[in-house]
């Protein structure tokens, strides 16, 4: 039988009726669960769309599909088996207030993330949305009795979207991982912070004139009131004599030839001279750090 493809203007009540939905599954489906998540164009403030919730539910694993599907059957929902070919399992629950596809997947799901991914570029690109709204508008005018080349032909725009997404993210990881960001730790000697103030300010010109990013010194403060451990119990709080610098450079590269150069800046040479024999700290201690890349 054929699928009439029919799309409504944007209902603000949609996301309430997903929380709604959500707080169902979760009562339904229990421990099995790990996370809901609001996916496709209803997911997407003012994005007309099928009038159907679409969700995402992660379990705790492969082998938990059986007996959420069992679950689901018996709430009222009806199978429709694994369209993806990915270990996504789709169920549809007709009949309702608030019509729901839902989907289950096992962790680290491909296609699920990258249905986050295209969900979270339209909520963040409007001239992108704009673009897929007018695409989805045309397909459904088209194929208006064949949903299934409905959904085939938009699938090609939001691969594109998604793609791109995936090539940008793995430029910029690569980008951050390839960059030297250092922190240098001080223990400053009593009495001594104005001339540390002055030391940081000569230091963070002949680093920002080499090449670097300084993000600042950083020196003592008083605790704000009130402010205890970070976590009672397992936090403390550290010394008030500790001062710390942080800068990046782009590359070990760029960090090796500021070593080099700063050494014969005669603006460098001068602060190391000044405070060569008394500086106002007792110690100092460097650290590399590397950032940890954001999982989608």
């Amino acid at each position: 039988m054929a699928t009439r493809v029919e799309i409504v203007a944007y209902d603000p009540n949609w996301p309430q009726r997903y929380r709604e939905i959500a707080q169902d599954l979760r009562r339904i489906l229990d421990a099995l669960v790990i996370a809901v998540d609001h996916i496709g164009s209803t997911a997407v403030p003012g994005m007309a769309a099928k009038a159907v919730i679409d969700i995402d539910v992660t379990l705790r694993g492969l082998p938990d599909i059986a007996a959420a599907s069992a679950l689901l059957v018996a709430a009222g929902y009806q199978a429709r088996g694994n369209r993806y070919d990915d270990d996504v399992w789709a169920f549809m629950l007709q009949g309702v207030e608030s019509k729901r596809r839902v989907y289950l997947c096992p962790p680290d799901n491909e296609t699920h993330r990258r249905r986050l991914v295209f969900r979270d570029h339209l909520r963040s690109h409007a001239d992108t949305a704009l673009a897929y709204a007018a695409l989805k508008a045309r397909l459904a005018e088209a194929y208006r009795y064949d949903g299934d080349r409905y959904t085939a032909e938009k699938t090609r725009f939001i691969n594109a979207i998604v793609d791109r997404e995936d090539r940008m993210t793995g430029d910029r990881s690569a980008m951050v991982q390839a960059t030297v960001t250092c922190e240098i730790r001080y223990r400053l000697k009593p009495g001594r912070l104005a001339e540390f103030e002055a030391y940081a300010q000569t230091w963070m010109t002949l680093i920002e004139r080499h090449g670097g990013t300084h993000h600042g010194y950083f020196v003592p403060r008083e605790k704000p009131e009130g402010v205890g451990a970070s976590f009672p119990g397992v936090g403390e709080d550290g010394a008030g004599d500790i001062a710390v610098a942080l800068f990046t450079f782009a590359d070990e590269a760029a960090y090796l030839r500021y070593r080099s150069d700063v050494a014969a800046d005669p603006d460098g040479m001068a602060a190391n001279a000044l405070y060569a024999d008394d500086p106002p700290f007792v110690s100092y201690e460097r650290v590399f750090l590397q950032p940890l890349a954001r999982r989608r």
